[in-house]
C-alpha cells in the first residue's frame, strides 16, 4: 500500500479525531473543542499538520509547531501528535510521516526537534530511538544539524 504525506486541510479533522480515539482510548474527547484546537491550528501559521493518506484514507497525523528556543539559540520543532492507525502500524507509515516533519522542520532552519511520550508507550519510544530520537530529561530529542 502506497502512503502519501501531504498538509492537512480542514476536512480531514473526522479522520484525525478518530485516530486520537487510538491514541486515547480511556478518555473521553470532546469533538466540538478538539475541532476548534485543529482549525485554530490550521490558520495559526505556527502549528503545521501532516496527514499520512493510503488508499484515499487519513491513516496517520502528525502535529508540530516551530518556536525559538535559547537552549539551542535558535529555532526548534516540537511535535505534539504523532498518530498512525493501530491496524497499519508496522508497516513504515509511522517512520515515513515523521521523516517528512523532519525535513519540514529543518527546512524552516530548526536545530533541533523534539517530542513527548507517556511512559507506558514503551512501543513508541523503541520506534522513536530507532529513528534517532534520544531520551533526554524525558524528552525525545533529534539533532538536526
Amino acid at each position: 500500500m502506497d502512503i502519501t504525506i501531504r498538509p492537512a486541510v480542514g476536512s480531514d479533522f473526522p479522520a484525525v479525531f478518530a485516530l486520537f480515539h487510538q491514541l486515547w482510548p480511556g478518555r473521553e474527547l470532546h469533538e466540538a473543542a478538539m475541532s476548534a484546537v485543529f482549525e485554530r491550528g490550521l490558520a495559526s501559521g505556527a502549528d503545521t499538520y501532516l496527514c499520512a493518506v493510503a488508499a484515499g484514507k487519513v491513516v496517520g497525523f502528525c502535529a508540530y509547531a516551530v518556536m525559538n528556543n535559547f537552549w539551542q539559540e535558535g529555532r526548534i520543532a516540537y511535535i505534539y501528535a504523532m498518530i498512525v492507525d493501530e491496524e497499519l502500524r508496522g508497516r513504515g507509515f509511522g517512520a515515513t510521516l515523521l521523516r517528512q516533519a523532519i525535513d519540514c522542520a529543518r527546512t524552516a532552519g530548526c536545530k533541533r526537534i523534539e517530542l513527548d511520550s507517556g511512559f507506558p508507550r514503551e512501543g513508541a519510544h523503541r520506534f522513536y530511538e530507532r529513528l534517532g530520537f534520544e531520551k533526554r530529561a524525558f524528552l525525545f530529542s533529534l539533532e538536526l544539524g
